[in-house]
């Protein structure tokens, strides 16, 4: 009795060791639009790996889907990362995403991807985009998104 009761409570400790040695962070990026005006917001987001990004869909029919030769795109993510396809979403959908591998990830929407619907995950400690094949991707879209990853790798104070 008393062995079960000590094995019982080194569960019990190694759980909650566990849940607490590894804390994740869920991010949540929005999904809107329905046309032009598709978008993810935020459009580039930093994470830690291992963190859960949630992508809620609010309008439309949209898909999370990773610039990759899965998807029959150039890939644009780190090389040891596994791609990734959200599949068809509609409002209301929520679809998680936990990057394992340290990088910048950039992602598009199927649908709206000639419109410029992307986005850009950065995972760990970035310090520049990696010269990625431009692929389907507007230059414009690509300014945007470099744009918008320089301010988030500059600023000091953005800690995870």
């Amino acid at each position: 009795m008393k062995a079960c009761i000590i094995t019982a409570i080194f569960i019990v400790f190694g759980i909650s060791l566990s849940l607490h040695a590894f804390p994740t962070d869920t991010l949540t990026v929005r999904v809107l639009g329905t046309a032009e005006d598709a978008r993810f917001e935020p459009r580039v987001i930093k994470a830690q790996p291992g963190d859960v990004v949630k992508f809620v869909v609010e309008e439309g029919l949209h898909t999370v889907t990773a610039y990759h030769p899965q998807n029959r795109r150039p890939q644009r993510i780190p090389e040891n990362a596994v791609s990734f396809d959200s599949g068809m979403l509609t409002e209301g959908d929520i679809w998680f995403l936990e990057p394992k591998v340290e990088g910048v990830y950039d992602y598009f929407c199927l649908p709206h991807e000639r419109m410029g619907h992307a986005g850009r995950l950065l995972v760990g400690e970035v310090k520049q985009v990696p010269a990625y094949p431009l692929g389907r991707i507007a230059p414009s879209i690509i300014e945007d998104l470099d744009t918008e990853t320089k301010l988030l790798i500059d600023q000091k104070s953005f800690d995870l």
